[in-house]
């Protein structure tokens, strides 16, 4: 291999191993485990449990951003689909049929064939009839916005690389357009109560496509800015954004902005993580594919609040690193064995999924 050629791949290498994103992953699932905790045995931690649902999804999808442009920039179409697939459907596939037969919504006699196909290639969240007869994982709607980043990654990563801050303002606008005016084309919208209407309509891909953007602005252009000045930005639009959402629909990307700038403050800082937090970010898809219905089953049988934190937490973590161990790993391997222009990625060279 030419040496230039060499320094060029280990540069790449490098950004994929930079321990933010280690921070970031371990931080999102722990984020995004508080809040069902919350939302499903009642357990709160106050503020956290409230709004750690959203920041956790969004760290991720930032995240994601950053990994994906840089992957779809690197390798070839054959080779883009192949790393994809193989990272996200494996875990997926064995979870999602797992808890579906535990908690008995998958049973032959009564199977609704087309439901179980847009669950099965990651549709649902297009499709309000149908997501909640197949709802095991509870957590799949996300990866329905991830396909659709994965889609728009690749068509436009290299024009994306030329013109990173147009493009990511011109679907900075197609979101805010959308969630005032484009939810009306939405279908069956008009009939939904208000809450689903939130999850599937204001929830959509379109309005959650910019903190995809916002990553992948991060990647090509690696900016650099002030740190405290991003730690106000991260401040105002994060920490403090029960004083203005109220104002504002939701989602909205402003918060974007904020976990942008923890991930540049984080980025340009050199540190090594804990072996817990490296743990974490690895087992991070597994822990959040399995840990809602985890949560869910064990709240069922355990009434002691304590005890339901204690044998959620043990059960994700042991659940999620067999998961990792003998499944994500071992496709992960068969990717790049296929793959004819496989580059190392290192553990963090994934996304959500």
């Amino acid at each position: 291999m030419p040496h230039a050629l060499h320094q060029e791949k280990m540069k790449s290498l490098s950004k994929l191993k930079h321990p933010s994103i280690e921070t970031l992953r371990a931080l999102a699932v722990v984020l995004v485990f508080i809040h069902h905790l919350h939302s499903i045995a009642n357990i709160t931690l106050p503020y956290i449990a409230h709004f750690g649902g959203w920041v956790g999804v969004q760290i991720f999808f930032v995240i994601s951003g950053y990994l994906i442009i840089l992957s779809a920039l690197r390798y070839s179409a054959k080779d883009y689909v192949i790393h994809r697939v193989f990272r996200i459907y494996p875990a997926y596939l064995f979870w999602f049929i797992a808890f579906a037969i535990f908690l008995n919504q998958l049973v032959w006699m009564d199977i609704d064939f087309k439901a179980l196909l847009i669950h099965l290639t990651f549709l649902q969240h297009l499709f309000p009839d149908q997501y909640f007869k197949y709802d095991s994982l509870h957590v799949s709607w996300t990866l329905t916005i991830e396909l659709a980043w994965y889609f728009f990654a690749f068509l436009c990563a290299a024009r994306f690389k030329k013109h990173p801050a147009g493009i990511t303002l011109l679907f900075m606008m197609f979101s805010y357009v959308w969630i005032f005016w484009g939810s009306s084309y939405f279908p069956s919208q008009a009939t939904m109560e208000p809450g689903l209407k939130y999850f599937f309509v204001n929830n959509n891909f379109i309005n959650q496509l910019p903190f995809f953007f916002f990553g992948a602005y991060i990647a090509v252009k690696n900016p650099r800015f002030d740190k405290a000045g991003l730690a106000c930005i991260f401040l105002v639009t994060v920490v403090l954004s029960s004083a203005w959402k109220a104002h504002f629909p939701d989602p909205i990307f402003i918060t974007g902005f904020g976990v942008a700038a923890l991930f540049l403050i984080l980025k340009d800082m050199e540190y090594t993580n804990k072996k817990y937090v490296v743990f974490l970010s690895d087992i991070s898809y597994s822990f959040y594919l399995i840990h809602f219905p985890v949560i869910s089953i064990v709240s069922e049988k355990i009434e002691n609040d304590a005890l339901v934190v204690v044998v959620s937490v043990a059960a994700t973590l042991l659940l999620s690193y067999l998961s990792y161990r003998w499944i994500e790993q071992p496709f992960m391997r068969m990717a790049k064995r296929k793959s004819k222009n496989s580059v190392p990625q290192g553990k963090a060279a994934d996304s959500i999924a």
